[in-house]
C-alpha cells in the first residue's frame, strides 16, 4: 500500500474524535433512550388496559351464575375424578325435576333479570323489593299452570317447588344488590381512576397561604 494512502487512512481513523462526532453520538444515545422509554410506557399502558379489561369482565360477568342455575334446574351432579371436578347428568331420571322444555323456559325467564344491564344499573332498595315481588308471583303462576308440561309429573318433583323458587329469587336478588344505588358502576369508575392516577389521597396537603405585606410594613422591616 502506498505511503501516502497509509498516512491518509491513519489521519481518517486516528484515535482522536472530533467534538461534532461526540455530539452526534450523544444525540443518538439520547434518541435511543427516549424511544426505549416510550416503548416501555406503551407496553405498560397496554398491560394496564388488559388488567382493567379483565377486571371489568369479572365484575359484570354473569356466565358462572347462569351456568350454576342451569345445572341446578337440570339436577346435574358434580363428580371428582383425578382431582378434577366436572358436572355430569343425573343418571336417575326420577330425580330430574324438569324436562328440557322446563329448563329452557326457566332459563329464558331468569336471563332477563341476571344480565350486565341489571348489574350496571342503579336501583333504590324499595324498587328491588318490588321487582322481586312481581317476579316471584310470575314464577309461581307459571309453574302452577305448567306442572306437567315442564316435567314436574311426580309427587317428589312437586315437593321441590318452594325450594326452586326461593333459590332462584335469592340468586336474582344478589344480582340486583350489586346494582343497589349504582354500587357496581361506582366501584368500576373508581377503580379505573385509581388505575390511571394511582391511589387517591385521603387528605390533600394545601400550600401555606403567604400573606402579602403592604408597602409601609415592608419599608420598616
Amino acid at each position: 500500500m502506498p505511503e501516502e494512502f497509509e498516512e491518509e487512512e491513519e489521519e481518517r481513523y486516528g484515535d482522536e474524535i472530533s467534538e461534532d462526532e461526540i455530539d452526534n453520538l450523544v444525540k443518538r444515545a439520547k434518541t435511543a433512550e427516549s424511544r426505549s422509554l416510550n416503548l416501555t410506557k406503551t407496553l405498560s399502558a397496554i398491560s394496564e388496559e388488559k388488567k382493567d379489561s379483565n377486571f371489568l369482565h369479572l365484575q359484570i360477568s354473569t356466565e358462572e351464575m347462569l351456568k350454576k342455575l342451569e345445572h341446578f334446574y337440570k339436577c346435574d351432579i358434580q363428580v371428582t375424578k383425578d382431582g378434577n371436578t366436572n358436572w355430569e347428568e343425573q343418571p336417575d331420571k326420577d330425580l330430574v325435576t324438569f324436562n328440557e322444555f322446563g329448563v329452557s323456559s326457566l332459563m329464558e325467564l331468569i336471563t332477563k333479570y341476571i344480565d350486565r344491564n341489571t348489574i350496571l344499573s342503579s336501583y333504590p332498595e324499595q324498587r328491588i323489593y318490588e321487582i322481586l315481588g312481581d317476579l316471584g308471583d310470575d314464577f309461581v303462576l307459571f309453574m302452577l299452570c305448567n306442572y306437567e308440561k315442564i316435567g314436574m309429573d311426580t309427587y317428589f318433583k312437586k315437593t321441590k317447588f318452594r325450594m326452586i323458587i326461593s333459590s332462584t329469587l335469592h340468586i336474582i336478588e344478589s344480582t340486583y344488590r350489586r346494582a343497589l344505588k349504582g354500587k357496581t358502576i361506582e366501584e368500576l369508575n373508581q377503580s379505573r381512576v385509581i388505575g390511571q392516577f394511582g391511589e387517591l389521597p385521603t387528605q390533600i396537603n394545601r400550600p401555606p397561604i403567604i400573606k402579602k405585606r403592604g408597602w409601609l410594613e415592608r419599608a420598616f422591616h
